[in-house]
């Protein structure tokens, strides 16, 4: 029985859309300097300072905030790496599933209302994030089509 492959493509085409919005994501993080211990730093602060979820303000002062000399760069080599991930469609599924929880973190990162965010903004990215994983998505324009033909399917699922 031959796969329908008009779902795959269009959630292969929301895919790319995410890896985009990573990378030009990334492009403006590493522009601003949110990347250095500092600029890290700083923005934990920004985030924390009147967060109604106190576990979650802890979280941002007492360990992000602290480790931003670890976290700054790991947070620019992690959003550039699933960006192009994301982007070429290799090893989707774990791209997807690390983005999921990525802006799970930055949904409840910016519960704070005084930030001005629309948090629904990350409700969307984590749906798509999620479909991507869950879909399959670089099975289609993807390097993980190119995987699967050439190796089948891993032991893992991470394509």
């Amino acid at each position: 029985m031959k796969e329908n492959t008009v779902p795959r493509t269009l959630i292969s085409a929301l895919r790319i859309l995410l890896g985009i919005i990573f990378l030009a994501t990334w492009k403006e993080n590493l522009d601003q300097g949110l990347y250095t211990a500092e600029g890290f730093r700083g923005f934990m602060e920004h985030l924390a300072d009147g967060h109604p979820l106190e576990f979650y303000r802890a979280f941002l002062l007492d360990v992000m905030a602290p480790l931003a000399p670890v976290f700054g760069p790991f947070q620019m080599v992690a959003e550039l790496g699933m960006g192009l991930a994301l982007l070429s469609g290799t090893l989707t599924r774990l791209a997807g599933a690390a983005a999921t929880l990525f802006f799970v973190n930055l949904f409840l990162a910016y519960l704070n209302t005084a930030l001005g965010e629309w948090i629904w903004t990350y409700v969307l990215l984590i749906a798509v994030a999620a479909v991507a994983a869950l879909g399959r998505a670089g099975l289609s324009w993807g390097v993980d089509a190119r995987l699967r033909r050439r190796y089948g399917d891993p032991r893992l699922p991470v394509y």
